[in-house]
């Protein structure tokens, strides 16, 4: 996640899903925004002007889902209103979520994960947002922007469920794409024992969910129920 993203469609279907979480399982959800600084991978992805799609606040379909967000988010077509941690200090989501809202530290990531924990300690469900899902290969600075295998292994040992945001590939078909993530998750005994949330969000992102082996929160019916209520959103139980 990076500030200019704050707002725009995925966000507001991300906000969607972990209110809906929280409202029916009673709990607060815990947030941590993989929070990037651009300026740490570089010039080119600071030169990027993705993060734009914000129609949606203005369309009827979306509107009606709920209107009280749609409000809140749509201040943030203000580029230089897109700061997270005045947002979090303000959202009335703050009801839902507890946010962990620090920048990725590139020289101590495994210290700013275990931070993470720290803040989020109450919470049994830890949402994890980075900017592109879960790999196994590190790349340099861009890595940031990725969830590792081991950082999924350190929250479950802490028995949190996991649940992260994955984007569709743009060379691969959105099930072969989800195949080989699971197999990938699969070889580090990350098991996805829930269904998949797809929201048709143009691009896709899909909500994957670990848990760790003490779980005993049966999510999938809540899963159902979220995708009957809103039309852009649909479950892949198997793959």
């Amino acid at each position: 996640m990076q500030e200019r993203y704050l707002g725009d469609i995925h966000d507001y279907f991300k906000f969607l899903f972990l209110k809906f979480l929280s409202i029916n399982l009673k709990i607060k959800i815990g947030l941590n925004w993989f929070l990037v600084n651009p300026k740490e991978i570089g010039s080119i992805e600071m030169a990027k002007n993705d993060g734009e799609k914000r129609n949606y606040i203005e369309k009827p379909e979306f509107i009606k889902y709920d209107m009280k967000l749609i409000r809140e988010l749509s201040k943030f077509k203000d580029k230089r209103k897109r700061n997270v941690e005045e947002f979090c200090k303000l959202t009335t989501l703050k009801r839902y979520i507890n946010f962990y809202n620090k920048f990725i530290d590139c020289q101590n990531r495994d210290k700013w994960l275990t931070n993470s924990l720290s803040h989020l300690r109450k919470e049994k469900i830890i949402f994890l947002d980075p900017d592109n899902g879960f790999t196994t290969f590190k790349k340099g600075k861009i890595s940031l922007k990725y969830i590792f295998p081991e950082d999924c292994k350190k929250i479950l040992q802490s028995k949190k469920i996991i649940i992260f945001t994955q984007f569709q590939s743009f060379n691969k078909k959105n099930l072969v794409y989800l195949k080989e993530i699971y197999q990938n998750l699969k070889k580090f005994e990350l098991d996805p024992n829930f269904p998949i949330i797809r929201n048709r969000t143009a691009p896709n992102t899909f909500f994957i969910t670990l848990s760790p082996k003490t779980n005993q929160m049966n999510l999938s019916t809540i899963y159902e129920e979220y995708a009957n209520k809103y039309p852009k959103v649909e479950i892949i139980k198997s793959l």
